[in-house]
């Protein structure tokens, strides 16, 4: 078995027909006609006269189109069989046949020493049978460049891509994160050291200012026993001073009793 063309009316093609592999030229194929409903519906409903009995009538087969035994010529956008050609071949054909057929019989008719080589059948040269059967405006037409429509794989791709683009944006936001994160860690660890150098130093002036303390209340205590001395020796002071007053007191009153007994004498 081997796939041929099928053709329409007009040549055109319309798809591939399993046949023998020994089939060849062009044969014709018919379907068959569907009978036609009666124009009137009121005939439909009219039953025939009994007495009369018609005979079935058989639609005959329409020509549909040909089977073709000659390979389809490629680069063709429509192929299309040319039947006036293929017809004018059979003719040229059938005349290169009985052209031949008479010249050998007229090669018979002669006497054998007198016939020489036989006569040899020469077919006419077979012509260019598959045409275009678009015109030039409907090839251009079909030809036009069309918007290129993504297929499925080049969708995925775009997506892939897509997704390729938002991890490596994430992965550099992952690092820029990082490296901030670094950052962070340094100025925290910078600012702990400083903090414990300020530490380091509010100790210092704590103790420093502890020990100033502690000094002050030992000066401040040498003062207070300084001026209770002071306040002792002034409370002596005024008791010598009290003593010195009665002291002076007596001798005046000595020395006024003795004056009075020499005035007396």
């Amino acid at each position: 078995m081997k796939a041929v063309p099928k053709v329409n009316i007009d040549g055109l093609y319309l798809e591939d027909a399993l046949v023998d592999d020994a089939f060849s030229g062009v044969v014709p194929f018919y379907v068959d006609m569907e009978p036609k409903p009666p124009t009137d519906p009121g005939e439909a409903e009219q039953d025939p006269a009994p007495e009369v009995e018609q005979p079935a009538e058989t639609p005959e087969p329409v020509l549909a189109g040909y089977i073709v035994g000659v390979p389809v010529k490629p680069g063709l956008f429509r192929p299309r069989f040319d039947l006036a050609a293929w017809e004018a071949y059979q003719d040229a054909e059938s005349a290169a046949k009985e052209a031949f057929q008479a010249e050998y019989d007229r090669w018979s008719a002669l006497p054998e020493e007198e016939r020489g080589e036989p006569p040899t059948y020469v077919p006419p040269e077979l012509p260019t049978l598959w045409i275009e059967g678009l015109t030039p405006e409907e090839i251009e037409e079909l030809t036009r460049p069309q918007p290129h429509e993504p297929t499925e794989l080049e969708l995925l791709a775009e997506v892939v891509e897509g997704i390729q683009q938002q991890n490596a944006q994430l992965q550099e936001v992952v690092v820029s994160s990082g490296e901030e994160l670094s950052a962070v860690k340094t100025a925290s660890t910078e600012q702990q050291l400083t903090l414990s150098a300020l530490g380091s130093e509010q100790v210092k002036q704590d103790l420093s200012t502890l020990d100033l303390k502690q000094q002050n209340n030992v000066i401040g205590a040498e003062l207070v026993r300084k001026d209770i001395s002071i306040l002792d020796l002034y409370m002596q002071g005024q008791v010598l001073g009290q003593m010195l007053a009665a002291l002076e007191l007596k001798l005046l009153a000595n020395n006024g009793t003795g004056g009075e007994s020499n005035v007396q004498q």
